[in-house]
């Protein structure tokens, strides 16, 4: 009951500066005018997610002198990553950080994600979110959200108990999923998938709940693989990203040159995000390695086998998405 009070509290504290502002008397009072914003992220203090996300709110407090004021609230403190996009969108929080594969159900394009090996790669995670962001954007804006920026998260690998080198090895083990798409994988190679989240990780590996899970190495790293797990398979499966997003009538409401502040950092934020990206790639595969941690890396017939099961997990994707996935995949494959 507190948390709810408290959530309450900091909405009707952001949402009052906006109707003052846009109630307000003379000029000269509505210019000076801070509106206060709220800011769920998931991640820890640490994470570069939550390192780019402070930055971008620090340079909108300076670009427009403290009229708009954005806080931060990282490592789910605020409200939980599921709840995000929802708080969002019912002006709960007027800004967010969030994940949208885990809305797949609402659209499939907030899922194109984690399409497993079709985007491998940083180029082609880029690309892919071109061509995909006009649907993306016209889904979530009769949401009432806007897209401000997106920052992907290092290729996805393959945490393990054991070395994995072709699709066969993984016939019959226990797969950790964190969602549809692993699910749907997990079963393509004849592995038991079961949802468990991130944060359960070491104690599932540890009381053999499952050998194997796909993840990020910053994922890997931040929960101490080493300790559960010695093997990291280098798969490149999919760059999920994190999408931030803007209640689009909270945004609306902003002065015009406040907007384009806005606008402005977040393309900062996007083109530094997707670079911190690629060094945190470098850096946690590194880190793996200095702790005793296998790296593999696939050779040429697993690739193979990887891009075969790839095309039957897109395939899964474009049927759901109609004719405008099918377009979507065209353009990417050609």
């Amino acid at each position: 009951m507190e948390s709810k009070r408290s959530k309450r509290a900091l909405l009707g504290a952001g949402l009052g500066t906006v109707a003052a502002l846009a109630l307000g008397g003379a000029p000269t009072a509505r210019a000076q005018q801070v509106i206060r914003w709220n800011m769920p992220t998931p991640y820890a203090e640490a994470s570069f997610h939550t390192r780019n996300s402070r930055q971008f709110a620090d340079e909108i407090r300076q670009a427009t002198g403290g009229r708009l004021d954005i806080t931060v609230h990282p490592n789910g403190s605020l409200f939980k990553l599921p709840e995000m996009k929802r708080a969002v969108q019912s002006g709960q929080a007027q800004i967010a950080e969030v994940n949208l594969p885990a809305f797949g159900n609402e659209n499939p394009f907030y899922e194109l994600d984690v399409v497993l090996f079709l985007a491998q790669g940083y180029g082609d995670a880029e690309r892919l979110w071109k061509l995909s962001r006009p649907a993306i954007e016209g889904a979530l804006q009769a949401q009432g959200i806007q897209v401000l920026y997106v920052v992907p998260f290092p290729g996805m690998g393959m945490v393990s108990k054991k070395p994995i080198n072709r699709l066969a090895d993984l016939k019959g083990t226990r797969f950790r999923s964190f969602g549809p798409a692993a699910s749907r994988f997990g079963e393509l190679v004849g592995a038991t998938p079961t949802v468990i989240q991130a944060s359960e990780l070491s104690q599932a590996f540890t009381v053999g709940s499952i050998d194997s899970t796909l993840t990020s190495a910053s994922t890997a790293v931040s929960t101490k693989s080493w300790e559960y797990a010695k093997y990291f398979i280098d798969l490149q499966a999919a760059h999920t990203k994190q999408t931030i997003i803007v209640n689009a009538a909270a945004f609306r409401e902003l002065p015009a040159d406040v907007q384009a502040a806005v606008l402005k950092a977040a393309a900062a934020a996007e083109q530094r995000g997707w670079a911190a990206s690629r060094r945190e790639a470098d850096e946690t595969r590194e880190r793996l390695a200095k702790e005793g941690v296998t790296i593999i890396r696939p050779d040429d017939a697993f690739m193979a086998e990887l891009s075969k099961l790839g095309v039957t997990l897109a395939s899964d994707w474009e049927k759901r998405a109609g004719a405008e996935g099918t377009r979507v995949l065209k353009a990417f494959r050609q």
